[in-house]
């Protein structure tokens, strides 16, 4: 039996968008971005910026509709914003990047994503939670593999919500924990032995360093705040 292992890419740095039109070069030069409205509010000066001079245009910046269900999958699938655009970007938080996957899986278009928010996993997995039109859970979509890349902008991250970092750094200690309970007593092929090693390496930095950088979040984010 033969299967595919596609394995997550990333950039990551405050700077990191200055990569971007030399990871996308090979895969056209126009790009839609799809997200939250939040989320492409603070990621747009910082695209437009590491694009300017490029090759690469971006034709639009798109709504995904507020949930990560079908029926805005479609309605995305149906603009000529988005057919037309030879890549996406998907940027925002994991309802978002969840949309901005499933709906390129359907389309078979490449697409790359940009988190804006440390809770969640959602832009380095091919797997997105998918929910129905009122809001209640429906599935989970497999798809065929994750994102091309992921730019990790760490400024745009550190001047999130502090509650929404702290779930990120819950969400990434519990991994190893899952992993390990699920795992017990398996013959595992590659695919599940990569993952229980990556998420047993998630626990140690985070023992060692998350309460001291969940405190400076917690600073930054007063400090926007007290600053309005």
């Amino acid at each position: 039996m033969s299967y595919n292992e596609f394995l997550p890419s990333y950039s990551i740095g405050d700077d990191c968008y200055k990569e971007i039109p030399y990871v996308t070069r090979r895969y056209g030069k126009t790009a839609v971005v799809i997200g939250g409205k939040t989320a492409m509010e603070k990621a747009k000066p910082e695209l437009l910026a590491a694009l300017k001079g490029s090759d690469l245009e971006i034709t639009d910046f798109i709504w995904y509709g507020g949930d990560s269900n079908y029926e805005n999958i479609e309605m995305l699938k149906a603009m000529p914003k988005v057919q037309n655009a030879d890549m996406v970007f998907g940027v925002g938080g994991g309802r978002a990047v969840d949309t901005v996957k499933t709906l390129c899986d359907r389309m078979d278009k490449p697409f790359f994503t940009f988190p804006t928010l440390a809770s969640n996993c959602a832009s380095c997995t091919a797997i997105s939670v998918i929910y129905n039109a009122d809001g209640t859970f429906k599935e989970y979509a497999y798809l065929k593999a994750p994102a091309l890349h992921t730019f990790i902008n760490t400024k745009i991250i550190a001047e999130s919500p502090e509650k929404l970092f702290w779930a990120g750094i819950g969400d990434a200690l519990s991994k190893e924990y899952e992993v390990v309970f699920a795992c017990r007593d398996k013959d595992m092929t590659h695919t599940p032995l990569l993952g229980r090693v990556l998420a047993e390496a998630c626990t140690k930095p985070l023992v060692s360093y998350g309460k001291k950088h969940l405190r400076i979040a917690e600073i930054t984010f007063l400090q926007r705040i007290s600053s309005r």
